[in-house]
């Protein structure tokens, strides 16, 4: 996903780096692929990029998966930018056309994972039971929310 958004950018396609760089954002905050304040940094750098090419779809997934980031490291204390992914954001599936609900189930998705991670586990449950009303099974997520909404 690395190699393919430095690829899109030297080739010209925007639109396909930051859809790597997005895919990338998602994997590495779940996986822990990355130590977090490193991936926090990666998430500046993208969003800096993403302001200057004016891509705004990618932009609001990657504000998501970096508050989730800077949610763990500090419950957001020293890491939190003005930027922010709200339900408002994310509720209105006529904003983004073709996309509302996969935002509102991303939403959903991060409330369950920061919530879990945090030990609030009453509102990893409701979050975890908003997100079964939004998401079609076969994706992943569902399948990762089921493990938290067990383990819970």
């Amino acid at each position: 996903l690395r190699r393919g958004f430095s690829s899109g950018l030297s080739s010209g396609n925007a639109s396909t780096a930051f859809l790597c760089a997005g895919q990338w954002a998602n994997l590495s905050t779940i996986s822990a692929e990355i130590d977090l304040p490193s991936l926090l940094r990666e998430m500046d750098y993208y969003l800096h990029l993403l302001e200057l090419y004016k891509s705004e779809l990618i932009k609001k997934f990657i504000l998501c998966y970096r508050e989730t980031v800077s949610t763990l490291i500090d419950r957001g204390q020293t890491t939190a930018i003005d930027a922010k992914l709200s339900y408002a954001d994310v509720s209105d599936p006529g904003r983004d056309p073709g996309t509302g609900n996969k935002l509102l189930e991303m939403f959903y998705f991060h409330q369950v994972f920061r919530n879990y991670w945090l030990g609030y586990s009453e509102r990893c449950h409701h979050y975890a039971t908003k997100f079964f009303t939004v998401s079609k099974p076969g994706h992943f997520r569902i399948y990762v929310i089921k493990f938290y909404h067990g383990l819970n």
